[in-house]
């Protein structure tokens, strides 16, 4: 669809319904692309949300939001329309002043308190009851008594819930969260939508759908709207192409004046994290997994499925067993689904406690002496690379992958990795070695740049810290590595593993370590892999204990991409820039809100920087990509196909293990953006 470039965006608060419906037509008649309308429940329902000032608590019952935005495919034509809005709007009753702005992020915020409506109503509801959206259209001169009639029913029958919709089609959407367990609150039910057909179809010759279809809670009541002449033919053509009845029955049309009771969705509770969920779905479109077993939306309505089905039952017996792999090993656990939820549920944090329970008493205990061991670990890493790649070039990639394959059939496909060809040579040499006088700030190589070894493209090149190195001395701000980093770890590998001891054990060491190096918070902490950066910065908190929470919250991490572009670019001066690059942001960066600075960079060091619609997790998640290699395919497929075709000077990421998934996936070599930043300011 064409979204057209220049945007005129405005969220007008009025005193009442009446006079928010009646500024409907002069909007929609002077062109606005869309016209939104929220009544004071709506309002109230997304408090808290970004763009939603505390101011609002205080709106009177009657208040009535109205969203009108302006959309247009030329400079000219834009101005024409600002000044038809500012017109228009100067001559509106509002209980606060407000403009057309075109301030994208403004705009935003605008929408995601109009398509949040639905996801914060369903969050606040109590646990076990159920969630029903209908929309019905008035005529629009009609549409204010429409509204207030719909709110005089939810008061009348006890439900608390809200209205919104496209005014500019005269189309409201009503939603209510009844519990639909017990016969009363069937019948009360009943009686609410039995009262809402009279009034839509009776009192004011309206649809009882507006852009949705019939479905199953208005099927019996499609006589009433249509009558009995229209709907016969309904029912004609219904015959024709469906005589044995066998397509959908009692969905569009039905003899059962009771359909509507019939078959109730129930959202009984479950994880307490995902009990808010609504089934929206706005979470699919991001999720690593949604190309090859369930996306977070459908490892909650599976859960609720196996809670519905009574003890003993074979199909909750069948649907726990296909989802052990289906939901929990193969959930990158990378949250963007929480990015996405209008609500922030992170499903993947349900997954993660799932991967906790399944962990007897010996596997923690071996986490928790990796834990204390790992320095040891990194070595053994690092040698058991240098003998696959001995054996790769002298047998071939197929000798170490049939190995490793025969190694997971006897031991588990979720604990031991598959050998894949993107995984690199071990890191060659020691750390540099770096003064602590006169530090700008404490490095922390992440464990995985001190076990991997370069890319094969930048393979000639120093490894990364000795880069991080020499662009901090370079740019006047050196720093310091301390000679005992190698015993720390971020924590993450035990945090999406589900290992708890191991998990509590390294956060609290790593905390105690940077205390230390930092000088009580004294110096911040740049950190080279993003995934470690988040690890350090929110991960590791739900683990610590003691003085590690003060010391925690006074310490400064920063990802490697701040610090390149506001520490190290203010600094350097770029001498060769390349033509093109393509940017990888990985989850962790859209976690820390890094995707705009780690473009801001790119854009510094080349002439075209090109970020992918498709650049969702890359499905690696550290070692889960050499568990499930196909979990790193099906994460990658759309974003290699948006990109195939083209050859990018470089491939840009900020984080190894991500870097080795959109290799494998893409086919071109991804690699730190600190290689080119060092190659085009040296």
């Amino acid at each position: 669809m064409p979204d057209d470039a220049h945007h005129l965006t405005s969220l007008m608060l009025f005193p009442d319904m009446h006079a928010a419906t009646s500024a409907v037509g002069p909007f929609v008649g002077a062109g606005a692309a869309a016209v939104e309308l929220m009544d004071r429940a709506s309002i109230a329902a997304v408090r808290g949300r970004p763009g939603v000032p505390e101011r609002w608590d205080a709106l009177p019952d009657t208040a009535t939001g109205l969203l009108v935005e302006f959309r247009d495919e030329s400079p000219e034509r834009s101005a024409r329309s600002e000044a038809v809005a500012t017109e228009l709007l100067a001559g509106l009753d509002l209980l606060e002043p407000t403009d057309f702005t075109r301030d994208q992020v403004r705009a935003a915020d605008y929408w995601v308190i109009r398509n949040g409506l639905l996801a914060s109503v369903g969050a606040a509801r109590p646990p076990g009851t159920s969630f029903i959206l209908e929309d019905v259209c008035f005529p629009p001169e009609r549409l204010a008594d429409g509204a207030l009639a719909i709110q005089r029913l939810l008061v009348e029958h006890g439900y608390a819930g809200v209205i919104f919709g496209h005014a500019s089609a005269g189309n409201l959407h009503f939603l209510i969260t009844p519990s639909l367990e017990g016969d009363a609150e069937v019948a009360r039910f009943d009686a609410f939508l039995r009262d809402v057909v009279r009034m839509v179809t009776e009192e004011f010759d309206g649809s009882l759908k507006g852009e949705h279809g019939t479905g199953r809670n208005i099927a019996p009541f499609v006589e009433a709207e249509w009558g009995p002449v229209i709907a016969g033919h309904m029912r004609a053509v219904k015959r024709l192409v469906d005589p044995h009845g066998v397509l959908s029955p009692g969905v569009l049309l039905t003899d059962d004046p009771e359909e509507h009771l019939r078959h109730l969705k129930t959202a009984p509770p479950i994880e307490p994290v995902a009990d808010r969920c609504i089934e929206c779905g706005y979470c699919e479109h991001v999720c690593p997994s949604r190309r090859l077993t369930t996306t977070p939306r459908q490892r909650i309505v599976l859960r609720r499925e196996m809670v519905r089905q009574p003890a003993g039952s074979p199909v909750a017996r069948a649907l726990a067993e296909d989802y052990a792999y289906d939901a929990v090993e193969t959930c990158a656990g990378d949250g963007t689904c929480a990015l996405a939820c209008p609500v922030d549920i992170n499903t993947g944090e349900m997954m993660k406690d799932f991967r906790v329970a399944a962990h007897n008493p010996p596997a923690e205990a071996v986490a928790l002496g990796i834990a204390k061991g790992y320095r040891g670990m990194q070595l053994a890493g690092r040698l058991a690379l240098r003998a696959a790649g001995g054996v790769s070039s002298l047998g071939g990639e197929g000798v170490v992958t049939g190995v490793t394959d025969l190694g997971r059939t006897v031991i588990s496909h979720d604990v031991l990795p598959r050998w894949i060809p993107e995984i690199p040579s071990a890191a060659v040499g020691a750390l540099p070695v770096t003064e602590r006088t006169g530090a700008a700030a404490v490095y922390y190589p992440a464990c995985i740049n001190r076990i991997f070894g370069n890319p094969d493209s930048w393979d000639a090149a120093p490894s990364l810290p000795q880069v991080v190195v020499r662009l901090a001395a370079r740019a006047g701000q050196p720093v310091w590595i301390p000679p005992d980093v190698a015993d720390t770890c971020c924590g993450t590998v035990w945090h999406s593993k589900g290992y708890t001891r191991g998990n509590r054990y390294m956060a609290n060491k790593v905390v105690a370590r940077l205390w230390e190096w930092t000088d009580g918070g004294r110096l911040p902490v740049v950190c080279d892999a993003t995934s470690c950066t988040l690890g350090l910065v929110h991960e590791v908190e739900p683990y610590l204990t003691g003085d590690a929470v003060a010391q925690h919250a006074a310490l400064r991490v920063l990802d490697s991409i701040t610090w390149a572009r506001d520490e190290l670019l203010p600094r350097l001066s770029v001498h060769t820039k390349v033509g093109s690059v393509v940017v990888h942001s990985t989850c962790a960066g859209q976690h820390l809100g890094l995707t705009g600075p780690l473009t801001e960079v790119a854009a510094a060091l080349a002439d075209e920087v090109t970020l992918p619609v498709y650049g969702t997790c890359c499905g690696f998640a550290g070692d889960r990509g050499m568990l499930h290699p196909e979990l790193n395919d099906a994460a990658v497929a759309e974003a290699a196909a948006e990109l195939a075709g083209r050859t990018f000077d470089a491939y840009l990421c900020s984080n190894r293990t991500c870097e080795l998934g959109m290799t494998r996936g893409v086919g071109h070599e991804y690699a730190s953006f600190l290689y080119l930043l060092d190659a085009a300011t040296g």
